[in-house]
């Protein structure tokens, strides 16, 4: 069953990237989309639901990034790490990737922002510390602690008021 579960979520995912290839984006390229294109590059310092961020890189990089931004992947991520259920080497895969991504973006920014980014990845930490640790990161179900999210989510949200621009 978790074997299935696993193989679902690996092909859901080859067929999400396999939708967003190069090809596609300049294929549906008119005169129309260009202009859309030109005043969507004039927003492009808005960042998840519209918000407006700050020039600064750490917002940028957390609130702007493209694809899905990391403020929308780390509250994905902290319901996921929050929730306590066992996870799949996919799902771990994906709270490694992020917390890697928060830790760079970290290192980078300067001061509050980047006290805030840190506690924004502790719970990201704490797992991948956890399972390695544990050495279970190669298992089909990996076992996570309880770990508690409700400082990182607090952080998040002082970030997003740091940055509103």
């Amino acid at each position: 069953m978790r074997r299935a579960l696993t193989m679902a979520t690996v092909m859901s995912l080859a067929v999400l990237t396999g939708a967003c290839s190069a090809e596609d984006e300049d294929a549906g390229t008119t005169p129309e989309s260009s202009q859309e294109e030109s005043a969507g590059d004039d927003a492009a310092s808005s960042g998840e639901e519209g918000m407006a961020v700050s020039d600064d890189p750490a917002c940028q990089g957390f609130f702007a990034s493209q694809g899905t931004p990391l403020a929308e992947r780390a509250a994905t991520q902290r319901d996921v790490v929050g929730s306590g259920d066992d996870l799949d080497p996919v799902a771990f895969s994906e709270v490694t990737l992020l917390s890697g991504r928060l830790m760079t973006l970290a290192e980078e920014a300067g001061g509050d922002h980047a006290a805030l980014l840190e506690r924004i990845n502790a719970p990201f930490e704490e797992v991948n510390d956890a399972v390695v640790e544990a050495g279970t990161r190669t298992e089909d179900v990996i076992e996570i602690p309880e770990v508690d999210v409700s400082d990182s989510e607090a952080a998040q949200t002082e970030l997003e008021e740091a940055c509103a621009a």
